[in-house]
């Protein structure tokens, strides 16, 4: 049955690729407290127009997805490094990317590899833009693809460090998800009757997109749903995202990690 649900979300199992780099820590308890808002810190960031640079990182946004809908709707988001720290990550969230649906939506295989690198402040990093609902689930599956069990055994398919680098542009599982650079998120727009829907239950608008991702699974749109809450800062989150944990297929090609 495990492996019937694999199948039916476009998810191969398949072999293992690791960062033999990447840091690991234990993973907490308990889930990390609400974040206080960015505060004034070493690195100094400056944001023109749809673009933010961070240091020497560098951030865009373009496209016309907006809050009504267009068929065939498109957006890039474009990045020179995943953010350094939580710090970082929290900036471009609320100053750049937090502001429209699919700016949100590119900054999960960011949150991902975070998590890879460590537990801690990937919790963090996805507490900060995803949902309730969203963030627990995340924490419960991404583990199960993206690193060793004391049951794992030498070369474990379910081990997959370079899942997130597969949502990146030029990401393919013939040149073993390395992506090109400037790193890359493309979304879509997703369907009509998905779109800017209602919620009572979450108190948000709800939205449907896609990240388009390269061979990875057998689908290359991957389903993402975000939310534009009703009161508070106008920040988009993320509601759901199941396909883009699932795993994908073996890298043919030792991967290289990501800056």
């Amino acid at each position: 049955m495990f492996l019937l649900s694999l199948l039916a979300a476009g998810g191969i199992m398949f072999s293992a690729c690791k960062d033999k780099s990447a840091k690991t820590d234990a993973l907490p308890l308990e889930a990390p407290e609400t974040l206080e808002p960015a505060e004034e810190a070493a690195v100094s960031f400056r944001l023109e127009g749809n673009r933010l640079t961070y240091g020497s990182h560098v951030y865009t946004v373009e496209g016309n997805i907006g809050e009504d809908y267009v068929a065939s709707a498109k957006a890039r988001v474009t990045f020179t490094h995943v953010p350094a720290d939580l710090h970082e990550f929290q900036t471009v969230y609320e100053q750049l990317l937090g502001k429209t649906s699919y700016g949100v939506c590119a900054m999960m295989p960011m949150a991902f590899e975070l998590w890879g690198r460590s537990h801690e402040e990937g919790e963090q990093c996805l507490k900060l833009i995803c949902g309730a609902t969203c963030y627990n689930e995340v924490l419960r599956e991404l583990p199960r693809h993206m690193e060793a069990s004391e049951h794992s055994s030498a070369g474990d398919s379910y081990v997959q460090r370079c899942l997130p680098a597969a949502l990146l542009e030029g990401a393919t599982k013939e040149n073993g998800y390395n992506p090109a650079e400037p790193y890359a998120v493309n979304i879509s727009v997703g369907r009509k009757e998905a779109w800017k829907q209602e919620s009572e239950l979450l108190q948000a608008d709800v939205f449907g997109l896609n990240i388009v991702a390269g061979n990875a699974w057998n689908t290359a749109e991957r389903g993402i749903s975000v939310m534009l809450p009703w009161r508070g800062d106008k920040l988009f989150k993320v509601n759901s995202c199941p396909a883009l944990y699932v795993n994908i297929f073996a890298p043919r090609k030792d991967w290289n990690g990501l800056k």
